[in-house]
């Protein structure tokens, strides 16, 4: 294991520095309608972890048998090609370990993980790569019906989704089953999403915020029933994200950070939750800083938080930092 450096800001930003806040924390939620908030902070508290041995943004994560592995992003000296480095944070010991690079290098990829493996696509590419923690190698997977940018990734009933992002057919999800090693188009979303989230809440899967490039904004959601094949429309979050974090604790759905690219441009440091009980969203304690293009898991009741940027439309500066939230 590759202990990491204490969880600060000194040595933990790569790219010049940028001020506490990136831009106005309110942005019209165009393409839905709404208007952000600018809240007051809530409940809850956030606490660092070890600083990431490879500083980037635009990344993805996964958690396989307790530890978070952490796949892409940008991360190469000139702050926009994508990182091959593929790296594991052990969140009992607080320590990280480097592993086999990726056989790809990779920005905005899509990452699960399914049967005690982590499986990496997207990216802007169809091609897909499965690493087995056990035997340390990487192995070719089917590649996706339709290349994705900036898709998510989630699993549900032991198959893979990929929904969102930006390519071919982009409102269509994919759906991978690993015993076939095949892949299938399922019912389209409402709307294109870039940049979207999505998590598995009661057996379905919701996708949340997003954008379609610059000028839009959502906090939309919509919910997909596998049992349906047919997505239903959700609570709106009160402010507009595309590029955040997002998890289940105990049964609510909280999404933290995001980036908005409509005027006044900006970059979140707000934190809501949903709860089902009541179908409300709530605020909870702000980021530290505001940040997007952050990869997030939920880990014994916290959510950890990697990487990031915290200037819009640019990746840097980035940061090392894991953001640790605890309701």
């Amino acid at each position: 294991m590759v202990a990491g450096a204490s969880g600060s800001l000194a040595g933990a930003v790569a790219g010049a520095a940028g001020s506490g806040n990136a831009g106005a924390a309110g942005s019209v939620n165009a393409g839905t309608g709404g208007v952000a908030s600018v809240p007051s902070n809530g409940p809850g508290a956030w606490s660092t972890g070890a600083v990431m041995p490879t500083i980037r943004t635009e990344l993805a994560v996964a958690l396989v048998d307790g530890l978070v592995y952490v796949a892409g992003g940008y991360g190469d000296a000139s702050g926009f090609g994508g990182s091959n480095a593929f790296e594991a944070y052990d969140p009992k010991a607080d320590s990280w370990q480097k592993l086999t690079n990726m056989p790809l290098g990779l920005e905005h990829p899509s990452v699960a993980a399914l049967g005690g493996k982590i499986y990496v696509t997207g990216g802007g590419s169809s091609e897909m790569s499965a690493y087995d923690p056990a035997s340390k190698a990487w192995t070719s997977k089917a590649p996706l019906l339709h290349a994705r940018h900036a898709a998510a990734a989630v699993v549900l009933n032991d198959l893979l989704y990929i929904v969102g992002g930006t390519g071919d057919s982009d409102t269509v999800p994919q759906r991978y089953d690993p015993k076939s090693d095949s892949w299938t188009e399922l019912a389209a979303m409402s709307g294109r999403r870039d940049h979207v989230a999505a998590v598995v809440l009661d057996g379905k899967i919701v996708a949340l915020g997003g954008r379609l490039g610059v000028g839009s904004a959502f906090n939309s959601v919509e919910s997909y029933d596998p049992s349906t094949d047919s997505w239903t429309p959700g609570t709106a979050m009160q402010d507009t994200r595309a590029g955040f974090a997002a998890v289940v604790i105990g049964g609510r759905i909280y999404v933290a950070g995001g980036e908005v690219l409509v005027q006044p441009i900006s970059v979140r440091d707000t934190v809501e939750a949903y709860d089902p009980s009541s179908d409300a969203w709530s605020f909870k304690a702000k980021l530290p800083m505001p940040l997007h293009g952050v990869g997030a898991v939920e880990f014994d009741g916290k959510m950890y938080m990697f990487g990031g940027a915290s200037n819009p439309m640019a990746a840097t500066p980035r940061t090392g930092i894991v953001n640790i939230f605890t309701p």
